[in-house]
């Protein structure tokens, strides 16, 4: 990857942040923890898949809408914290989408930036003694169907700038499966809770075929996962709207893979939300002068040089043994 710091690209805000930069802050997985609604009945259990779905196409139709970001990042001994903002504005081919993060850390500041004005995706990096822009020409993409996949190879396609919160909420589904949806109190407000697993086929992108004697061991699998690939990742969807509050990516603290085991290694939180909110264009403006770099080229090379579709389907065959019960929810 071109990264140098990734929790997958579904959190590719943080990546190409270069670990020097961050801050010395620790990840507070515990503040605000969700609390189960008590007492619970059979109103507060419900297929995750479904609820997605209907998040999905809740918000691939919402006109607009704002909100703050908070992330938060435990990898690899480093750790970061930063706030930002996102703005959606417009439905389908036509939405435009800003989405930026700043980071303030030991060697300084960095702010990244993702713009979609409807025909490109501005890629923006902002450090001390480096500035940055990329873009990606999203006609081509499409000419490509490169935006409708779920590709791991290439951390651009999945930069929220693309899809906005909708094209998020797909990628998590496409590469992982949900269980059941648990109704919850967390922050004062009533959200659904639940957590999926990796996809075989998914799986099979980022690890080497498992031994014949692993193939139903989905802990075993999921130990030979890169050290910034999360094992499960978890949603907080508001009870009413089906709004994400948050996003957790899950992976284990120690050696085992055990559920008790598993703890945040990246959190990402919208919050003061505000729909059909007024946002002005220009927040989707080109957002620097200085001069680009088109890397639509790059990524369209990326994928016609992937081994072919049938070898990794094949891949996927070996993993298809991982058991439905694997499929947590919290």
């Amino acid at each position: 990857m071109r990264s140098s710091f990734s929790i997958l690209s579904i959190v590719v805000f943080a990546s190409g942040v270069p670990l020097g930069i961050c801050s010395g802050q620790s990840l507070d997985a515990s503040s605000n923890p969700a609390k189960p609604a008590s007492p619970v009945d059979t109103a507060s259990i419900a297929s995750g898949e479904v609820l997605l779905d209907s998040a999905i196409a809740a918000f691939e139709s919402q006109d607009s809408l704002s909100a703050t970001v908070r992330l938060q990042v435990h990898l690899l001994g480093h750790h970061l914290f930063g706030p930002g903002k996102y703005l959606q504005k417009g439905t389908g081919e036509n939405r435009q989408v800003r989405f930026e993060m700043a980071v303030r850390g030991r060697a300084g500041k960095f702010v990244y930036t993702q713009v979609n004005d409807g025909r490109r995706l501005w890629l923006l990096e902002e450090m001390i003694d480096k500035k940055e822009l990329r873009f990606l020409d999203l006609q081509r993409l499409r000419e490509a169907g490169l935006l409708a996949v779920a590709d791991i190879s290439s951390p651009q396609l999945h930069a929220i700038g693309l899809g906005g919160l909708p094209g998020l909420m797909n990628n998590l589904q496409l590469m992982f499966r949900f269980g059941r949806a648990v109704r919850i109190e967390w922050n004062g407000m009533s959200v659904w809770a639940m957590r999926g697993v990796w996809r075989a086929e998914q799986l099979s992108q980022l690890i080497a075929t498992p031994d014949q004697g692993d193939r139903n061991e989905y802990s075993k699998i999921v130990s030979q996962l890169p050290e910034w690939a999360p094992i499960e990742v978890g949603l907080l969807l508001d009870a009413e709207t089906l709004f994400p509050y948050r996003f957790e990516f899950l992976r284990a603290v120690d050696s085992s893979s055990n559920k008790a085991s598993l703890a945040p290694i990246a959190i990402m939180e919208l919050l003061e939300v505000r729909l059909d909110a007024t946002i002005e264009e220009d927040n989707f403006d080109r957002p620097s002068n200085i001069r680009p770099t088109d890397i639509t080229k790059e990524i369209l090379r990326q994928r016609n040089n992937q081994e072919p579709e049938n070898s990794r389907k094949a891949k996927a065959e070996n993993l298809s043994g991982l058991p439905d019960e694997k499929l947590r929810s919290r």
